[in-house]
Order: C-alpha cells, then sequence, then structure tokens
C-alpha cells in the first residue's frame, strides 16, 4: 500500500520547507532509511531518509518547490502500484522555476468582502504594474498571490507568451519585459541576454546552479550581516607554549584525544563574562545582553558552512567541550543537525588554522554582536626577557559590530583573551 512522504518539521521554529534536491527519481527502488531528498530551511539543509520501502510512485513537490510542514512532498510504494489522482500540491515554487500556468497553481483567494488574499510584496507590485490581484493564478501557500505571481501575470499577459522557467527569473533579474522581445516561439534565457544587452553577442556559461539551499542561506545571512553591523576587526598574537603544554597534559591524563579548540572556546566564553557588550545582540531597538555562552562553531562543508551552537559553554567542562565540539561537528558534516541546534548563539569561533591561514577577516553571524578568528600556529622568533627565543605564535582576530562594541571594549577583550590562553591555568580561579 502506498505510503504519503511528508515535510518534515526538523525544529520547533519551523513552519516550511524548501526540496532542493531528489536523491530518486519516479520509479526508482528505495529502500527504508536511504536518503530520499533533501530539505533546506532558512537556518539548515538537511538529508532526510525513506520510512519504508518500495518504488517512488511520485514527487509532488519538485526541486526547489516550498511546502508547509506535514504536506505530502511524494507517495512510495509498491512496484506498479497504481495511486490516486494526486491532489493539488501545497508547494509553491520560487522564481528560478516559476511557470506561467504551474501544476500547483489555484485561483487567487478572494475574501466575502472582496479581499485577495496575497502577500504585502505582491500587493505593492500589483499596484506598480497595474495588475488587478482577483485576475492572477496564485502559486503561494493556502492559495495565497505572492511575487512572482504578479511578475508571472504581467508578463505573461495571461499565457500567451512562451517562456522557459529560467528566462522568467532573468528577465525579473535584468528588468527585461518579456512582452517586448517579439518572439513567437518559447521565450529562451539567450533571448534575455541579448535583450538585457541590446543585441550584444550572448557568451555561453560555462556552469550555471541555482543559489538556493545552504548557498543561499548563506548569502543571505552574511549580506546582511556586512551591509547591516560597521565591522571592526582587531588582531593579537598569542603564545600559545602553555595552551599546547595543556592539551598534551590533558590527552594524557584522560587517555583521550584533545586539542586546543576546547581551550580556545572555554577562554573566549570566560572572558564574555567580563565583557557583557561583546555577548549582545540589538533585537529592534533594544539591546539584550545574553546572561550565557552559546558558542557557535563554524564547520565547513563541501557545499558551504554550518555554525552548531554549544550552550552554556561557562558551565562545562573542557572535556564536556571537547565532546560536543566532536559530536556536533561529526553530525553537521552527516546532515543530522536539527535547527535548533544552530541557532540561538550568542559568539561564533572559526578557526582557519589547519589551512595554513595566517590572518583573515570573518563576518559577524547575525543577530550575534562579535566573531573570533583563529589563525594558524607557527614557531617565530620573539624578543622575551630580553632575548630572542622560539615560540608557537598564533594570530587570533575579532570581529565586532561598532554599533554595540566600542574600540577599547574590544581591545579589553582581546588583550584579557591572549592573557588566559598565555595563562590557561587561570581558567581556574576564574
Amino acid at each position: 500500500m502506498a505510503s504519503e512522504i511528508k515535510m518534515p518539521q526538523l525544529g520547533l521554529t519551523m513552519t516550511e520547507g524548501t526540496v532542493t534536491r531528489w536523491f530518486k527519481k519516479v520509479g526508482d527502488l528505495v529502500n527504508e532509511g536511504e536518503v530520499l531528498f533533501e530539505v533546506a530551511t532558512d537556518k539548515i539543509t538537511n538529508q532526510i531518509e525513506s520510512i519504508i520501502t518500495g518504488s517512488l510512485l511520485e514527487i509532488r513537490v519538485p526541486e526547489g518547490g516550498i511546502a508547509p510542514v506535514q504536506a505530502v512532498v511524494g507517495v512510495v510504494g509498491e512496484v506498479g502500484e497504481v495511486i490516486a489522482t494526486s491532489p493539488k500540491a501545497t508547494a509553491s515554487t520560487p522564481p528560478a522555476v516559476v511557470s506561467f500556468v504551474a501544476e500547483t497553481s489555484v485561483p487567487a483567494q478572494i475574501g466575502s468582502n472582496g479581499w485577495v488574499k496575497a502577500s504585502p510584496a505582491a500587493r505593492k507590485l500589483a499596484k506598480e504594474r497595474k495588475v488587478a490581484l482577483d485576475k492572477v493564478t496564485a502559486t503561494g501557500p493556502e492559495g495565497r498571490v505572492v511575487e512572482r505571481d504578479v511578475l508571472a501575470f504581467a508578463d505573461s499577459r495571461l499565457d500567451t507568451i512562451k517562456a522557459s522557467p529560467l528566462a522568467v527569473k532573468m528577465a525579473s533579474d535584468f528588468g527585461v519585459a518579456l512582452s517586448t522581445i517579439g518572439k513567437e516561439s518559447r521565450i529562451m534565457k539567450e533571448d534575455v541576454l541579448v535583450a538585457a544587452k541590446v543585441g550584444a553577442a550572448v557568451t555561453k556559461p560555462v556552469q550555471e546552479k541555482l543559489l538556493g539551499g545552504m548557498r543561499k542561506v548563506i548569502a543571505d545571512r552574511m549580506s546582511q550581516s556586512w551591509n547591516t553591523a560597521p565591522h571592526v576587526h582587531l588582531t593579537v598574537e598569542i603564545d600559545m607554549t602553555n595552551a599546547l603544554a595543556l592539551k598534551e597534559q590533558l590527552a594524557k591524563v584522560s587517555k583521550q584525544k584533545a586539542s586546543v579548540t576546547e581551550i580556545i572556546i572555554k577562554c573566549a566564553a570566560q572572558v564574555l563574562k567580563e565583557f557583557p557588550g561583546v555577548n549582545a545582540s540589538i533585537v529592534g531597538n533594544q539591546i539584550v545582553y545574553h546572561d550565557s555562552a552559546a558558542v557557535g562553531i563554524a564547520v565547513s562543508l563541501d557545499d558551504g558552512l554550518i555554525v552548531p551552537v554549544i550552550r552554556e559553554v561557562e558551565k562545562k567542562s573542557l572535556r564536556e567541550i571537547r565532546a560536543a565540539v566532536v559530536n556536533l561537528g561529526l553530525r553537521a558534516r552527516t546532515g543530522k543537525l536539527l535547527p535548533d541546534e544552530i541557532s540561538g548563539g550568542t559568539f561564533t569561533v572559526t578557526n582557519l588554522g589547519m589551512f595554513g591561514t595566517d590572518h583573515f577577516t570573518p563576518i559577524i553571524n547575525p543577530p550575534e554582536s562579535a566573531i573570533l578568528a583563529v589563525c594558524r600556529t607557527i614557531e617565530k622568533p620573539i624578543i622575551q626577557n630580553g632575548q630572542i627565543v622560539v615560540r608557537p605564535m598564533c594570530n587570533c582576530i575579532l570581529g565586532f559590530d561598532h554599533r554595540l562594541v566600542d574600540g577599547a571594549v574590544g581591545a579589553k577583550y582581546m588583550a584579557r583573551f591572549r592573557e588566559l590562553m598565555e595563562n590557561p591555568l587561570l581558567l581556574l580561579i576564574g
């Protein structure tokens, strides 16, 4: 008997998700526990396993489609099984794959008072384009008219113009009205490029890829951070002699692998208690000072990066921090993290030392006020007590939001952080 595959709820705050990839095609066999499709939210991308063994009979939400939690995205059943006619999907299709008459489209929902159900962006665009919302075909959740529907209506003149989904998206990006291209056959991306470049020669791109999933989340968040928070960066050079010695002692005593990472995280969290402004966020017109250090650890993935959060770091031992780093890192790389595990961070640590990096300027992870960047440790000659000695030195950079953190506060934070890193036994006395 066929079973419906539904959009999972990957966290308490998740209301909808985007199907970014199907790992199976209709008709393919799938085993219970085998990865079936990939879901992206505004926080995370996760791979979803099949709950049964069978054949993928139907895909109701295509790649790029958006569906609310518990909506049916596909059907798995016995090979050759005939299923009932699919109901109209509740998924909406993003601009990059929109068509003028989508399979998921429904008439605009009009209330008894004549009010059309539409997003604010759609209303604004409809007013600018002089489009009557009650004439627009809706593809948003529950029959809601969204911005792409107004664009499609305005450009298509009620489906008299044929264009590929990519051409529709590119026309919107370049500000080209499809109705001005004047092509009787289907309008393709090359036609839009020619119109945008006023007849200039078109060079076929080597590769094209939809900006979606994790990469889109990263792009949106980094743009938001860089365009909103005035970034300031301070660099200090730290003698890692005692930190490395402590790491070796921890490994020897516990008979478990240890790293400097947990020492860095612990020191960073300890100093946050002393400088609460570095552990704060701007929410609306309010400054929120966090009473606990929720430290995000940047983890590099094949297609981007993700920042799982270790909570209440100030209360954890170095062994507990080490266990959390290993666990979260492993589950981040296997797509097993939940959205709640990458939200609520108050400070971030990012380490590129393993790649031989000597300096970089990190971007703050909003809505946090600061981020600590760690570079490689390398032996260098330094002057100590009037003598030239060789010591393992490491550059650490604090990037902070100047709206919340003044330069002097940032400098004091880094001075204290360096003091703890160079004398980590101070952690024992607070």
